[in-house]
């Protein structure tokens, strides 16, 4: 679990660093997340949620045309979610 924790993490970084993604990173954020929740091994109720918000992020983002724009109105959400994910590694 940790190397999907750890690969959500460099996925959210890179769209954040570079305001660009693919429809296909947005597909994987989407699974990724949701494979994460379906292992039940997370207890703390603050990664349940942010992994629920990254898989809404993920499903919103490959359906969106623009993912530049899709990542600039997350921008702050980007930033909590890398440190919450990264303090649960």
């Amino acid at each position: 679990m940790e190397n999907k924790l750890q690969l959500l993490c460099d996925i959210l970084d890179e769209h954040q660093s570079n305001v660009s993604g693919s429809p296909n990173e947005y597909a994987q954020l989407e699974r990724l997340a949701a494979s994460i929740l379906a292992q039940k091994e997370l207890s703390d109720q603050d990664i349940q949620d942010v992994l629920t918000s990254i898989h809404q992020y993920g499903k919103e983002g490959s359906a969106i045309s623009d993912c530049s724009k899709h990542i600039d109105d997350h921008q702050d959400q980007i930033s909590h979610w890398i440190n919450t994910v990264q303090q649960n590694i």
